[in-house]
């Protein structure tokens, strides 16, 4: 889950070529990572020893059970970088349920997404560092182009107390409904000093008791626009607001991602270079024009043509796109 799941993804632009270090060193890492998981395999029955020894010989050329079997060098994992990556997986996590709440999909561009990573474990150069170093990461998992870290959600978040009727009623008896009414008046500053361990009490006529965690239930809400997720001390708060910029941007990537699947059910192979041509109405026109370069990146296209009709005689693919109709006609470069 961890290669195919977040390294793949992370990494496929590095799988296009082989031109330079970064590309070989993409596909070094993923070599040994699958060689490596054959190893750990090839000893479970009923299939494994079969599968894997394939794999591993097409992978390095020798049979999986005479490859050699060793430990890794000490201290060769970076600890703190393995500790700040699950922070920027946390965080992706809750982004992704952040967008889901809010109905944008995920190539949608979003402007802005603040975070909140708890304390605790962070790395000795400061979380604030390594995070910030691999921000770019966790705005490419989210199509984010802006990505914050702060270090309280205390502007993100208002905090409200729910009672526990049950619990409060063994401490005020037939008073309960007014010290209900009291835990629900109580301010968001006392909830978090109680969350932090502060001592919190109510009082109920000239009797004041004080509350335990089981008297009531802290609930977070977004304190502004934007959709807060929360989880352990995780926050993730998300600016959906889709400005004219971020649609034409969405779009073109709509574009992008229907071209690649073009490519795939026409069996291009992954490194062929095509030539591309995209027909739509006057939204996708802008849309195609704004990002043209980037385009031709994203789907390996030597030239990007666009207009209203594509003349008959290239064959088209038309699909829908968010109510539009689109045609596009892709061919390999000579």
């Amino acid at each position: 889950e961890d290669v195919s799941k977040w390294y793949v993804r992370q990494s496929r632009h590095r799988f296009y070529d082989v031109g330079d270090a970064d590309n070989r060193a993409a596909f070094a890492t993923l070599h040994e990572i699958i060689a490596v998981t054959c190893r750990l395999l090839a000893p479970f029955a009923p299939f494994a020893p079969f599968i894997t020894d394939w794999v591993h010989r097409e992978l390095t050329g020798g049979s999986v059970h005479l490859a050699p079997f060793t430990r890794g060098v000490p201290g060769a994992i970076d600890v703190d970088l393995e500790r700040a990556m699950g922070h920027i997986r946390t965080v992706a996590t809750l982004g992704r349920a952040a967008r889901e709440e809010a109905g944008v999909k995920v190539r949608q561009p979003l402007a802005r997404l603040v975070c909140v990573v708890p304390a605790r474990g962070a790395a000795p150069k400061g979380a604030a560092g390594v995070l910030e170093e691999l921000s770019p990461l966790l705005a490419a998992e989210l199509n984010i182009k802006n990505v914050q870290f702060i270090s309280s959600a205390d502007d993100l978040v208002t905090l409200k107390a729910r009672p526990n009727f049950r619990s409060l009623g063994k401490k005020f008896g037939k008073d309960t409904p007014l010290a209900a009414e009291a835990v629900q008046a109580l301010s968001s500053e006392a909830l978090a000093e109680f969350e932090a361990g502060k001592p919190l009490y109510v009082s109920v006529g000239n009797e004041s008791r004080e509350l335990s965690p089981d008297d009531l239930t802290v609930v977070r809400t977004a304190s502004g626009d934007m959709v807060v997720k929360e989880e352990g001390g995780y926050f993730a708060a998300l600016d959906s607001v889709v400005t004219r910029e971020l649609r034409l941007e969405g779009l073109a990537r709509e574009v992008v991602s229907r071209v690649q699947r073009l490519r795939k059910e026409l069996g291009f192979a992954v490194s062929d270079r095509i030539t591309l041509r995209v027909g739509g109405g006057a939204e996708i026109q802008e849309a195609v024009k704004a990002f043209q370069k980037w385009i031709a990146d994203e789907v390996l296209a030597l030239k990007v043509a666009v207009s209203e009709k594509i003349d008959g005689t290239h064959a088209t693919h038309a699909f829908d796109l968010d109510g539009q109709s689109v045609e596009v006609a892709l061919e390999r470069a000579g």
